[in-house]
């Protein structure tokens, strides 16, 4: 049997939970009204990711005395494996998918890519399940194979590779969707995997859904990574946008 809280820290501990309520809910607020600014920060990010892709490989070997601040190269390769990849990972402990709907290169462009693409529904096959599964095992495969740690060139190939079919996924299937994200994304099992631990993240208040229940307006939401809003009931699968605040 656990023993109760003195009333103070109940009541301090009930605050703190709703002062972060508050904030979370001005954060979503804040997402969905400068929709604008998100957009330009993506774009941003697309382009220095292009950079660090893509420039190396082009570039001579650097030196085995060259350091991060003297090649691009080295540089690049600290960005990504020392910096961007252990900071995309702890985000998923403290906020969420954040990266996925607000940063990630590859959902910016294939959601770009799909406004002026086919705009097909996504067939049977390709919402199999298992598909991050063996895109995450082949791309480990694949780049250890090749060395991605270490040579720009390999960079190329299986980053880019992968932002490749990211957008080419984006020009047949869905309008104005990330499919690639949903169920095709090599490190989605993962990330809604960490998503579950973070204390931070978006819900569903039924309870007020249900009140309003045919007294409010419902406007129509472009959830991009095609999540089910009504029916949500964990933090796996929101890419906290803030799109449906």
């Amino acid at each position: 049997m656990s023993t109760p809280l003195p009333a103070r820290a109940a009541g301090a501990s009930w605050r703190l939970g709703d002062a972060l309520t508050r904030a979370c809910a001005s954060y979503g607020e804040w997402l969905r009204r400068h929709a604008r600014i998100v957009r330009t920060l993506q774009w941003v990010i697309v382009l220095a990711y292009a950079a660090l892709v893509i420039v190396p490989a082009f570039l001579p070997l650097p030196a085995d005395s060259a350091r991060a601040f003297d090649s691009l190269t080295i540089f690049a390769q600290w960005a990504f494996w020392g910096v961007w990849w252990p900071l995309v990972i702890l985000s998923m402990f403290v906020a969420g998918r954040t990266w996925c709907g607000v940063l990630c290169p590859e959902g910016t462009l294939t959601e770009a890519a799909s406004r002026v693409g086919l705009h097909r529904a996504p067939p049977r096959w390709l919402r199999w399940s298992g598909w991050p599964f063996v895109a995450f095992a082949l791309t480990t495969f694949f780049g250890q194979l090749v060395s991605v740690y270490q040579y720009p060139k390999a960079v190329l190939l299986v980053l880019g590779g992968s932002t490749v079919a990211a957008i080419a996924v984006g020009l047949v299937f869905g309008r104005e969707k990330r499919v690639w994200c949903r169920y095709l994304c090599p490190v989605n099992g993962v990330f809604g995997l960490l998503a579950r631990m973070a204390p931070v993240h978006f819900a569903v208040d039924r309870g007020r859904w249900n009140a309003n229940a045919g007294h409010i307006a419902i406007h129509p939401v472009n959830c991009a990574p095609m999540v089910r809003i009504k029916r949500m009931t964990g933090a796996s699968e929101c890419h906290m946008c803030g799109r449906c605040s």
